[in-house]
């Protein structure tokens, strides 16, 4: 399965890169490196991450070191990420992109 991109989860991993870009050239490297270690790993197991809204169906992965969740839908034979957000905006902003 491929991994595909929303335009509000491309924008998403773009404002958390630039926010990491103002810290840190090393957390933006390595914020990048993880999003790629979670999308290889949902791409390879779609099915194995933890199902978050029983009625799309809809799948939360963790990045490590980062608190951040990749969240994504599994459609034929792509994986349609969604949502790339901070644990604090975790709920209502990713539910409303179901919609």
């Amino acid at each position: 399965m491929k991994v595909v991109l929303t335009p509000e989860a491309e924008a998403d991993v773009a404002q958390a890169v630039a926010w990491y870009r103002e810290r840190s050239v090393r957390a933006t490297e390595e914020f990048l490196l993880a999003v790629g270690v979670v999308f290889a790993r949902i791409e390879s197991q779609p099915t194995s991450q933890v199902v978050v809204d029983v009625e799309t169906g809809a799948r939360r992965a963790l990045l490590r070191k980062f608190p951040h969740r990749v969240l994504y839908l599994i459609d034929g034979e792509k994986i349609v990420v969604f949502a790339v957000i901070h644990k604090r905006r975790d709920g209502p902003v990713w539910r409303e992109r179901l919609e």
